[in-house]
């Protein structure tokens, strides 16, 4: 059975380097596992997108939990899909900019004060939708 699982963290160091290998690992991990999904920094949170197995979905998750380049990870949304969002990408990476935040304003998120970790759970799915219909998506 298909799984989305979206979560938050804050990055604990969120350098070009980091993200990098994050990126890396991602990919090649995700493609391995038959995940596929998105990844979001956002004024120094992840926010992150999951769709795959429900097996290799939630053993990704918990090995996300005790990354130490995640601090606080919290599931915003976790539930079973019929198709995948996003089926052509083994992870794919936002750039922050204003559009970014127009968007989280316009799903009552509040730049600085309010990040993608307070988007309601029910929500969450939606938004990162939102932010998948921008063209911020580079890869490093």
């Amino acid at each position: 059975m298909l799984k989305r699982l979206i979560y938050g963290s804050r990055a604990v160091d969120a350098n070009s380097t980091n993200l990098r290998a994050i990126l890396t690992a991602s990919r090649i991990g995700n493609a391995t596992a038959g995940i596929t999904g998105a990844l979001c920094l956002l004024d120094g949170v992840y926010m992150q997108y999951l769709e795959g197995d429900e097996c290799a979905v939630e053993a990704l998750y918990a090995r996300i939990e005790v990354d130490a380049r995640h601090r606080a990870p919290v599931v915003l949304d976790r539930t079973f899909i019929a198709v995948r969002e996003f089926p052509e990408w083994s992870m794919a990476l936002l750039a922050w900019d204003e559009r970014i935040k127009a968007i989280m304003g316009l799903h009552g998120l509040r730049p600085p004060g309010s990040t993608p970790r307070d988007i309601a759970p029910d929500h969450a799915a939606v938004f990162f939708r939102a932010l998948a219909a921008t063209p911020n998506w580079v890869s490093l």
